[in-house]
Formats: C-alpha cells, sequence, structure tokens
C-alpha cells in the first residue's frame, strides 16, 4: 500500500493531522496506531480513568530508569496506546500554557511559534461551552471544552483555602492571567471524554482518502539515502510506502525510540547497538523532561468523595445518574482543580501548578481504599533538570531506556521544596481543616526542610507530561532535531508532530499544546504540497 501522507502514531497529534490531512480528497492518507481503537465503553466515562491508566491493553506502562537523586526509585511513565493516545487515558484537564512559554520557544530558534502566532490555532481548535464569546476563546472547533457537570462541593472550600493563603480565585487558566486558583475545565463533551480521536479523527473516518491502521506497530523506517520510503510494520504485515511525507506522531518516547530503530540518532549509540546509521543526529532522545510533582494526602472527616457507610447510597445510584444524565461521580475527571501559583512573590509568573483531587486516593498504590479525603499535588512548571532516552536493544519488544533525571539541578529541587510548603499551608487551612480530614502523607511529623526533601525523594512522580525529546530549534545547532517547520534534520520528507519537538515544556498539562502542534502542522504541509503544484 502506498499512500501521499503516512502518519505514525494515533494519539493527539496524529488523529488531528489524520484529521485534518484528509481535508484534501486528492491527498491519501494512512494513519497507524500499535494499539486497539477506542472503541471501549469505558474511555468515555471519565472517572474510568483510574481503570484504564496502567491497564497494558490501553497503556505502555513504561517505567523510568533508577533515579540516583531519588534513592533508586523508578518512576511510573504511563503513556496511551490506542487511538487518541494518551488524551484517551488522562484526566482531560484544558490547558494551553501562557504566552511566555511560546515566545520562549522563538527565542529559542522556534521562528513562528510564538504566541501571537499560535494562539489562533487554540482558538481555531476550541468549542468552549462557557467562554466561546470571549476573544481568547473559541466556540466552533471540533475540540469541546466544558466545565465539569458535577464538581464536588469540595472544590469551593480547596479555593476558599487559597484565597485565605493571598492567591486569588480564577475562573479561567487560559486567559488574560494564568495566576490563581480554580476548578479546572476540561476536554469533554455533555460530560463524556472528547478526545482528539473524537475531535478529529471520527468525523472524518467515512471519507474514502483517510485509511486508518490499528494493533500496528511500526519497527522502522526504511530510507533510500536520506529520503523516507516505507515503514516496517511488526509481524508479517506488509510495509506502508510513502509517496510524499512521513509524519511522526508518537510521542515524546514512541518518536525518538523509531528514529534510533531506524538509524537516525547519536552514532555512538547506534554503532553500539550495531544499528546501520541512516543519519547522524545527535539531539535524537536527548533533552527529555517532566514536571517533577510530589504530593499530600488527607485522610477522615466528612469531605471529599470515597467509600464509606455515608457515601455507599449514592454511590449506589451512580452509575444510573450517569446513564441517564450524565452527571455525578462518574462525571468526573478527578483533577477536578488546581491553579498556579508564585513560592517567591518576586518572581513574574507562577512557577509551581497543583492539582486538587477532592477524592480519597490511596497514598500505597491502591486506586481504592474505604475512607474518605482529598488529595492534592505540586508539579515544577518550568524544570532545568533534563534527562535522555536510548535503546535497550534494536529490537522492538524491549521497552527503551528512559532516564528522567529528575530533580538533579538544585534549582529543581528547591523550587519543589517551597511549592510543598506552600501546598500544605493551603490545605491546612480553615476552609479546609473544618471538614475534619488530617494529613496523613508527609504527615505532622515532617516538617525541615530536610525531613521535606527526604519525602520528596521517596515519593516524587511526575505531572505525565514528558517532552523534547526531538526539540525544534534553529537548524545549525547541532542539537536540534526539527526545524521550525517541523522537518527533520538532515531527511527529506520526514516531519515530526507532537510533544517530542517541545524545546522547553509549557507551564501546564501538555494535551492542548500537543494538538496545536499538530494543527500547525498540517497546515504547513498542506502549504507545502500546494506550493509543490504551482
Amino acid at each position: 500500500m502506498h499512500f501521499d501522507y503516512v502518519i505514525v502514531g494515533g494519539g493527539s497529534a496524529g488523529c488531528c493531522l489524520a484529521g485534518r490531512l484528509s481535508e484534501d480528497p486528492a491527498k491519501s492518507v494512512c494513519l497507524i496506531e500499535a494499539g486497539p481503537p477506542d472503541n471501549d465503553p469505558r474511555i468515555k466515562i471519565p472517572l474510568a480513568l483510574i481503570a484504564i491508566i496502567g491497564n497494558p491493553r490501553f497503556d505502555w506502562c513504561y517505567e523510568s530508569l533508577p533515579h540516583k537523586h531519588l534513592h533508586g526509585r523508578t518512576v511510573p511513565i504511563p503513556r496511551g496506546k490506542l487511538l487518541g493516545g494518551s488524551g484517551s487515558i488522562n484526566s482531560m484537564v484544558y490547558i494551553r500554557g501562557r504566552p511566555s512559554d511560546y515566545d520562549a520557544w522563538a527565542r529559542l530558534g522556534c521562528s513562528g511559534w510564538n504566541w501571537e502566532s499560535v494562539l489562533p490555532y487554540f482558538i481555531k481548535a476550541e468549542s468552549n461551552q462557557r467562554l466561546a464569546d470571549d476573544p481568547l476563546h473559541g466556540g466552533n472547533g471540533p475540540l469541546s471544552v466544558e466545565d465539569l457537570r458535577s464538581p464536588d462541593p469540595m472544590l469551593e472550600q480547596y479555593v476558599a483555602a487559597g484565597k485565605e493563603n493571598g492567591i486569588p480565585e480564577n475562573r479561567d487558566f487560559n486567559g488574560v492571567s494564568q495566576e490563581g486558583i480554580g476548578a479546572y475545565q476540561a476536554t469533554m463533551r455533555k460530560g463524556r471524554r472528547w478526545s482528539a480521536a473524537d475531535a478529529y479523527l471520527r468525523p472524518a473516518k467515512a471519507r474514502k482518502n483517510l485509511h486508518v491502521v490499528t494493533n500496528a506497530e511500526v519497527e522502522s523506517i526504511d530510507f533510500e539515502g536520506k529520503i523516507a520510503r516505507r515503514v516496517n510494520l511488526r509481524g508479517d504485515r506488509e510495509p506502508i510506502g510513502i509517496d510524499a511525507e512521513l509524519i511522526l506522531c508518537a510521542g515524546a518516547i514512541g518518536t525518538p525510540a523509531l528514529l534510533l530503530r531506524s538509524g537516525v540518532g547519536p552514532q555512538d549509540h547506534l554503532q553500539e547497538l550495531q544499528i546501520p546509521i541512516v543519519h547522524e543526529l545527535p539531539g535524537v532522545g536527548e533533552n527529555l523532561h517532566d514536571h517533577p510533582a510530589i504530593a499530600a494526602f488527607y485522610e477522615g472527616g466528612d469531605s471529599g468523595r470515597g467509600l464509606s457507610f455515608a457515601t455507599l447510597p449514592k454511590l449506589a445510584a451512580a452509575p444510573f445518574e450517569y446513564l441517564f444524565a450524565r452527571r455525578g461521580i462518574f462525571a468526573s475527571n478527578l483533577v477536578e482543580g488546581g491553579g498556579f501559583a508564585r513560592t517567591d512573590a518576586s518572581l513574574s509568573e507562577p512557577d509551581v501548578q497543583f492539582h486538587f483531587i477532592p477524592s480519597k486516593v490511596g497514598h500505597i498504590g491502591a486506586k481504592i481504599t474505604w475512607g474518605r479525603g482529598y488529595y492534592c499535588d505540586v508539579c515544577v512548571l518550568k524544570p532545568v533538570s533534563r534527562g535522555s532516552l536510548r535503546l535497550a536493544s534494536a529490537e522492538i519488544d524491549d521497552d527503551p531506556i528512559i532516564d528522567l533525571n529528575l530533580l538533579s539541578e538544585y534549582e529543581d529541587r528547591q523550587t519543589l521544596l517551597r511549592g510543598l510548603k506552600l501546598l500544605r499551608r493551603i490545605l491546612s487551612n480553615p476552609a479546609l481543616s473544618g471538614s475534619g480530614a488530617k494529613e496523613i502523607v508527609p504527615g505532622p511529623a515532617v516538617q525541615s526542610d530536610d525531613e521535606l526533601l527526604q519525602y520528596i525523594y521517596k515519593r516524587l512522580g511526575t505531572a505525565y507530561h514528558p517532552v523534547g525529546t526531538c526539540r525544534m530549534g534553529d537548524p545549525a545547532d547541532p542539537m536540534t532535531v526539527v526545524a521550525p517547520n517541523l522537518r527533520v534534520i538532515g531527511l527529506e520528507n520526514v516531519r515530526i508532530a507532537d510533544a517530542s519537538v517541545m524545546p522547553e515544556v509549557v507551564a501546564g498539562n501538555t494535551n492542548a499544546p500537543t494538538m496545536m502542534i499538530a494543527d500547525v502542522a498540517a497546515d504547513r504541509i498542506l502549504a507545502s504540497a500546494a506550493l509543490s503544484m504551482n
């Protein structure tokens, strides 16, 4: 089979690209996804993410290398393995980042990626149920964004607790100012998950020029010289030929791993694995980073969702409430609120983000435990620590070696320490303490900076926002992997359009920015095709 455009990865970026590129009936498009279709009914139920994330049918279930800064601990790295990608297993929080994120990209050599240039794409994509008339939002796009239909009453107590610490309420984290505390909007439509597969792919599936292949993992790319000609699928399936462009959308883990298996990357690493070198590109797999996050857990009292004798009647009725009205606990994305704050008054912008779950979350690994309570984490928005991705072998069966290298830089450790202190002050304020819940982790005995740092090292996780492994930048920089037009440096007809191209992670959740990157890529690919025809 041969197609004009072959897209590897049916996640948030790949679904957006497939929908956009197939708008031209004269061009054939093939979307290849390693996982299954997104037709399991649990995927559309917001609360059911607790049954999907960590499920190897839908999740790659990656693990990091042991961290030397975290007492040798590994950290889980869930990534979606189905149509919709990580946008089909995430908590659906809709955050774009802030203008300074994209202006910084432009200063790093990503011309055309400043805030003024990318904002129209966010607006065009969005169908915001509450903010459609706001000049910074959209009301007619494919991506549905809405307020939670049945937020827990505890969310109001959380917002009040933030105000008691001088943090203002913010009802639009994608508006004029990011700073503040409040309820998150989510990528849902009428209480159901609304991923990129819903927004972009499903409306396009009837097009004769769009071919979607699922349960098909791409082993490698075949090149003739520097030109990508076909992709090889795992097993005995026939290769898929590329007539115009190959676009890699396999994410910050999958995309660099595929390039390395195909002979594109650092020369010494490829030689070590005896992979024939197609093109030396030392930046492939470098610059890996994520938002490091630490949480506090509260239990007891009469607030927050959870399993108790008092909540059993409501829980028993919850499936019917969701089935008939799309409301209640099953319409919750768990991460119902949060916000952005400065841990130092001298800072011009927030340096930490909160994720608040008004439900008891098991602090020893269990997803559902008896009792009531709540949870909140804090993450570093602009980490300076950098890790890397390498292959364990040339075999596709072997997971890549993922070195997140979290908290390797002193600055990140101090920001997270200040953030944890601020988080605890907020959660101990009267607006929340009146619920009767008590902090059980880290616990009242943990107070000194050293004790808090040891707790961080013992419990640190991430916000599940890995980026940067094929970073975009100035083509003259030897560590740049893709130019601002998203073409891979030194290769022909290969682009990357996913979170791996972010030179720096945005200040917030990464799903919406990833779709924006794909939308920009679609415009540039279509413009390039039109130019070649003239």
